[in-house]
């Protein structure tokens, strides 16, 4: 690859009014850039790095947990008076609130002194925790499932009735768990369905490492249920861990080397308000910043990251993909692909060849008749000097072959890339995304002109479409390209990551893991998810019998579930009926899109008998339930949540509970399970819950055990001070986790913790998997596909009637589904929250602050908001913030024990953007969905606005 300087740039002659909205969105973006642009220094400055005054709150007692109020996992400094938390800053032992983070060693007392920093979000976690419209004793419904009529129960009759059922509604007999546990088959005539104890389905929303092995323990091993844990992961960024698994191996995560990169371009994520971790990300990019790193924004809407990059790419959603093919285009085209580092075919060529801890597949040779990698026997087989040879033994291998070997066609990896970039020139590429081809060429110069220091990095924008594993895909690989994977300043594919809390590793006590010692009884389960992720329809007594297309879609590599398909295949008792569903913090019907249209399908207690929620608060899904248990608030909690690769060494969070519960009738949810274990009877529990000498009776008997494998750590002699393991355990628990040092994140030119295997342009398995509601294979190399419906056809536009394409973000204040409930956020939340771009806006007379409806063809009712009028926005697009538009959630009043509950109208603030957003037109009870990683759409849907 030539390493070449930054090209002069050239202002973009565009003559339309389009183009005249992007030339001014290029240079509002620069304009606002420029002021932040200090001479480079070497060192960090204080002004980031979380150095507060002396704090003026004084407590009698400081907790250190980690924070739920996003999927960041920063770690929080609770200061307590009185039994009350009054005060919450950053754990400063933690990485993600504090550059540097104090040394681990330093003494737990001393460093109540020092604070990091937290988010308007962790601050106000606290209102979220006393918030008075908890649900604060167990719920049975009294009317039909959703009316909103429930009364009062103790905690014995909820466990009794769920347990044995009964005639529970006057509604005709419901099974119990003690009758679903049972292990004959669903149905003899298709076996592979597994035992009726499937019939249970268990669907948290956020539930985190600790917490998860727990219930996935108690489903699988204990119960003997597939449907563990049917978690939201595909309605927050699936097909991006999907994508980039088909990557690397064992990998699915990507961030940048922020500390050391030059030039970092973000696809559709906004890293100063969100992604993880959002504060961590903050802090460093301002450093990046300070010392003239160049930051690219590429997003429709001109977000706060957006007024802080250099550059403003807004593309329209879902052509991500077609904009890195194009980047592509001009890097094949002006020389700038290590094509070295791509030549080298096995482990020893790139480490020997130039120091490279990684190597590609782009000299692998492709079978045009099976579509599978050549192979002589288990060996890989690629060119060099135009002779065949054993992958594993040549230095170098040819990158453009396309010859016939046994009267077979095979071609490169790289010859087929090359081949697929080719089809489309750049002006077609830029034409697809609505930009000027000289903005695809600017960032293919830029991305090529700072050696390895330069990153391609993504979240959730390109990731939740209906082709959101292929642009995964497509924008992973360009990192490959310039080979910057595992450098300092590159392409970050493991981070520092954790301390094995579970075991196996040699320096932990206890392979939590092995239920052979640690689950005496256990039991294994198998079968089809009702979701049917990660199995292959091929496999069915269904496909043995019709073929294609199936009745619903499978999801062979939804590797973490696929959330909203579960209700509408209970709704279809597809593959089979569910008889009891438990969710946990679960809200699939406000946060998934079209949420609302699952509603009907867990109404009709014939077609679901039981519906038990588990949660903090009435729901807009927990509404919809028989018997709702009130749990614990995270700071209530125990968890050992995981960090993302932006943190560089190794990172073991302790979430525990920093005050004794504020309503005292509510559980955690170990509690509830232990309760309903060992009322009735289930392997694991108790005494000898966990093998022999080892009880589980609370849920610290399972946590301790977890603190003690990180407090001793993976490897032998490494565990922290302390003469016992409980000493030991204290020492973890006092600092909130175990942190490494700051000073241990690199090794020489690689970050120290770096990925070490292969990362695959071409992905094998994806290429000869089938989909099962076409029958056609998916294809295996980067690959930009317009958006579809379930069975592949493009999606009608209808621009005369639905104009507007909808998208949704989270603002930096706001996460999910969980922080309405707080006063100071929603304080700050503006009114307006429908966004539209200002001559949009005019063409249909609205004004700032005016009503506005946004409706759809799946949603013609719409929902209603106030306008926010801005520049900021491509024309043809509007905008709406998630976490606004609850219609529940303490928002209304519910009728409980033949009165009205209390509640408070400011919590339903704004809009959502979910009810309108498209139903999938073949399913009908679905939103869009990527057929690949399961990922739900929630950048796919057209709408339309107007005044009211």
């Amino acid at each position: 690859m030539k390493t070449l300087k930054a090209s002069p740039r050239r202002s973009l002659s565009m003559g339309t009014s389009r183009r005249d909205f992007i030339k001014g969105a290029m240079a509002l973006s620069a304009l606002a850039a420029a002021g932040g642009c200090l001479k480079e220094e070497s060192r960090i400055k204080p002004w980031i790095s979380g150095s507060p005054d002396p704090d003026p709150v004084k407590a009698a007692k400081v907790v250190r947990t980690v924070c739920l109020g996003c999927h960041s996992a920063c770690g929080l400094q609770v200061k307590v008076q009185d039994g009350v938390a009054v005060k919450i800053d950053g754990n400063p032992y933690h990485p993600n609130t504090r550059e540097p983070h104090i040394p681990y060693d330093t003494d737990a007392r001393e460093a109540e002194k020092v604070n990091g920093t937290v988010c308007a979000k962790g601050g106000a976690t606290i209102q979220t925790m006393y918030n008075p419209y908890r649900v604060q004793h167990p719920l049975k419904r009294v009317g039909p499932r959703g009316s909103g009529k429930w009364k009062t129960i103790t905690w014995d009759q909820a466990y009794a009735e769920i347990i044995n059922g009964g005639d529970l509604f006057g509604e005709g007999h419901v099974d119990g768990l003690k009758a679903i546990r049972n292990f004959d088959p669903i149905d003899p005539n298709a076996p592979e369905l597994g035992p009726k104890a499937n019939q249970l389905v268990f669907m948290p929303g956020r539930i985190e490492h600790g917490r998860k092995e727990f219930t996935d323990r108690w489903m699988s091993g204990s119960f003997g249920t597939i449907n563990k844990r049917m978690d939201h992961t595909s309605i927050c960024e699936t097909s991006h861990h999907v994508g980039l698994d088909l990557c690397f191996k064992g990998q699915h995560h990507i961030k940048p080397d922020i500390l050391n990169a030059e030039y970092i371009i973000f696809f559709g994520t906004t890293p100063y308000e969100a992604n993880f971790p959002m504060q961590a990300l903050a802090r460093k990019l301002n450093f990046f910043r300070e010392r003239g790193g160049t930051l690219i924004i590429v997003d429709p809407r001109f977000s706060n990251s957006a007024a802080k990059a250099a550059r403003w790419v807004p593309i329209l959603p879902g052509t991500d993909a077609a904009f890195a093919l194009g980047m592509m285009r001009w890097m094949m085209e002006n020389d700038r692909i290590d094509l070295q580092y791509l030549s080298y075919p096995n482990a020893k060529a790139a480490k020997e060849g130039s120091g490279h801890l990684t190597w590609s597949d782009a000299a692998m040779l492709v079978r045009e008749d099976t579509r599978k990698l050549h192979r002589e026997g288990d060996q890989l087989i690629v060119m060099a000097g135009g002779r065949l040879v054993p992958a594993e033994q040549v230095a170098q291998a040819d990158l453009l072959v396309d010859t016939e070997i046994n009267g077979v066609r095979v071609k490169s990896v790289y010859k087929m890339l090359q081949d697929r970039v080719m089809e489309r020139s750049i002006k077609d590429y830029a034409a697809i995304c609505g930009i000027e081809p000289k903005q695809i060429e600017r960032e293919a110069d830029d991305f090529t002109s700072h050696g390895r220091r330069a990153v391609a990095d993504f979240y959730r924008g390109p990731a939740q479409h209906t082709n959101g594993t292929y642009a995964s895909r497509t924008l992973g690989a360009l990192n490959f390209l310039i080979g910057n994977v595992s450098w300092k300043g590159g392409c970050e594919a493991h981070g520092g990551s954790h301390w094995h809390e579970m075991g196996g590793k040699p320096g932990n006590p206890y392979k939590l893991t092995d239920n052979k010692e640690f689950l005496p009884g256990a039991v294994k389960a198998s079968g089809i998810p009702i979701d049917r992720h990660k199995v292959k329809y091929e496999d069915s007594t269904e496909f043995a019998k019709k073929g294609y297309p199936a009745k619903r879609p499978w999801f062979p590599f939804g590797n973490d579930h696929v959330y909203q398909e579960v209700f509408p295949s209970i709704a279809a008792q597809y593959p089979y009926q569910v008889k009891c569903l438990i969710t946990y913090w679960n809200n699939v019907v406000y946060s998934a899109p079209a949420g609302v249209q699952l509603m009907k399908a867990v109404k009709d207690p014939k077609v679901l008998p039981l519906f038990v929620a588990i949660d903090i608060v009435m729901g807009e899904t927990s509404s919809l339930a028989d018997y709702i248990l009130p749990c614990r608030h995270y700071l209530e909690d125990y968890g050992t949540p995981h960090v993302a690769p932006t943190i560089l060494t190794t990172t073991s969070g302790l979430r525990q509970p920093v005050v004794e519960p504020v309503f005292k009738d509510t559980r955690m949810l170990e509690e509830i399970f232990i309760d309903l274990a060992l009322k009735m009877g289930l392997p694991g529990y108790g005494k000898d819950g966990l093998g022999p000498g080892r009880d589980l009776n609370t849920p610290w008997d399972w946590y301790k055990r977890l603190a003690a494998n990180i407090a001793y750590g993976d490897k032998e002699g490494e565990a922290v001070p302390g003469a016992t393991e409980d000493e030991k355990v204290q020492y973890v628990v006092a600092r909130g986790g175990r942190f490494e040092g700051y000073e241990k994140a690199y090794n020489g030119p690689y970050t120290r913790h770096a990925y070490k295997g292969p990362v695959f342009i071409y992905n094998e398995k994806l290429a000869i998997t089938r989909e099962s509601m076409t029958g056609k294979y998916f294809d295996g190399l980067p690959y930009y596909e317009p958006i579809r419906d379930i069975i592949g056809r493009p999606i009608e536009a209808m621009a005369d009637k639905y104009p507007f394409h909808i998208i949704t973000y989270h603002p930096v204040y706001h996460a999910q589904a969980r922080t309405a409930a707080s006063v100071w956020l929603m304080e700050v939340t503006p009114e307006e929250c429908v966004q539209i771009n200002a001559g949009d806006a005019a063409k249909l007379g609205i004004k700032h602050s005016d009503w506005v409806r946004v409706y759809s063809a799946s949603h013609l009712e719409g929902v209603k908001g106030k306008a926010w009028v801005t520049e900021g926005m491509r024309p043809g697009i509007i905008a709406i913030p998630h976490s606004l538009g609850h219609w529940q959630y303490g928002s209304k009043a519910f009728e409980l024990d033949g009165k009205n509950s209390e509640s408070a109208a400011w919590i339903g603030k704004g809009c959502s953007a979910n009810p309108v957003m498209m139903v999938d037109p073949y399913l009908k009870d679905v939103c869009l969905q990527d057929p690949i990683g399961g990922s739900s759409s929630f950048f796919d849907s057209r709408v339309a606005v107007e005044k009211v």
